[in-house]
């Protein structure tokens, strides 16, 4: 996680054990320029492993890997004011960004034709507008999703899944035993799905109008000063261990969390939803500045992302979908993975399907009114 404590945190992050070693501060110092074995990438730390070895003997290449916050405001910060281009090979951030670094200029379009995998990946990924332009330029190559919700513990809810997005925002019972994610990324998109339930008019929760964030934070606002929240979460570390002491009951969430909270014995649940979820993509950009020989190198790492070997390290590990799934349990059969993991992939790729046939909502890091949606979440967050 970040070093620097004032700093707003990853939205998704790694494991526990891997998050300080990817720690880094919001003003990043500029390193080398990545020699011609070396693969460079700035990215958010979720899409990180804790041991790059298996990405480097399927190579050859070695990997040096910045993480960042995932934070659209940083992307636009080292891309364009610090020039990351010049000196990263790859970037992946949350999908969207292309809206405004690809049409910027700053990403370079995909070449479908240099990579071995691009034609395993389903189009309905590869063509998510969070990877492409406005125009339908195809900017970015997806990396990692997924579709997130909340984590309760069992013995306390009596309620059967599928929940409402209601037991986290209107849940009387549970009155200062609610935790959330201090983001208007999710946050305020979960909210809004909720208030859609109840005939509100929100047209879509990850792109809304200054009209519609007003009313949502209008009505986060009363939920606050009615005592609902006991704390914003700021970090993986700190939902695990709000959701683990018990302090909070229900906390909106990560995944990655409750895999965490499960193996330290905790009687948790990731929780199905009516609605819909927070459904994410963070995808990779190639910088305008990369050619010869460094894009050439860049596009064999994007190749290696596709293939089997991430995909089943992170069903496994985080519970993330991949742009080739199958190929994960392909890989996962072919070494002799455990069950458990063989379970794990396959639960993983049932559970993405079903979360993603719901229409709501695609993560949006970038929507039209990002100024006034940003000022109606500190005027939640200060009332």
């Amino acid at each position: 996680m970040k070093s620097n404590n004032n700093a707003k945190l990853s939205r998704r992050t790694l494991l526990k054990a891997s998050a300080a070693a990817l720690a880094m501060p919001y003003v990043i110092t500029r390193p080398a320029l990545a020699d011609g074995g070396t693969v460079k990438i700035m990215g958010v730390s979720t899409v990180a492993l804790p041991d790059w070895s298996s990405f480097e003997a399927d190579t050859g290449l070695k990997m040096d890997f910045v993480g960042v916050n995932s934070d659209p405001g940083l992307y636009v910060q080292e891309v364009v004011a610090n020039e990351a281009g010049d000196t990263y090979d790859i970037f992946i951030f949350d999908g969207g960004i292309e809206d405004r670094l690809g049409t910027g200029g700053q990403f370079q379009k995909i070449d479908p034709n240099a990579m071995k995998l691009w034609g395993a990946v389903a189009d309905s990924v590869k063509s998510s507008a969070l990877l492409q332009g406005p125009d339908g330029t195809q900017y970015g190559v997806p990396i990692v999703f997924n579709a997130d919700s909340f984590g309760y513990h069992v013995e306390d809810i009596k309620e059967s899944e599928p929940f409402s997005w209601g037991m986290v925002f209107e849940n009387e019972k549970l009155l200062g035993k609610i935790a959330l994610e201090d983001t208007w990324l999710t946050t305020l998109p979960n909210a809004a799905l909720y208030l859609m339930s109840k005939g509100k008019a929100i047209t879509d929760p990850s792109n809304m109008t200054p009209e519609e964030a007003k009313m949502t934070a209008d009505f986060l606002i009363e939920r606050k000063k009615a005592g609902q929240f006991r704390a914003l979460w700021h970090s993986y570390e700190e939902s695990v261990d709000l959701l683990g002491n018990r302090e909070v009951v229900i906390a909106e969430c990560w995944e990655p969390v409750i895999k965490q909270l499960l193996r330290d014995g905790k009687n948790v649940r990731y929780a199905s939803m009516k609605e819909g979820y927070s459904k994410w993509m963070i995808g990779a950009y190639l910088p305008s500045q990369a050619e010869g020989e460094r894009l050439a190198r860049a596009y064999k790492a994007l190749d290696w992302f596709l293939g089997g070997n991430y995909g089943a390290q992170m069903a496994i590990q985080q519970g993330y979908a991949t742009a080739n799934p199958q190929a994960a349990l392909e890989f996962a059969k072919s070494k002799s993975l455990s069950e458990a993991d063989l379970a794990a992939i396959k639960l993983n790729i049932d559970k993405v399907e079903q979360k993603m046939a719901l229409p709501h909502y695609w993560q949006n890091a970038a929507p039209k009114h990002v100024e006034a949606i940003e000022a109606e979440w500190q005027r939640f967050k200060q009332a």
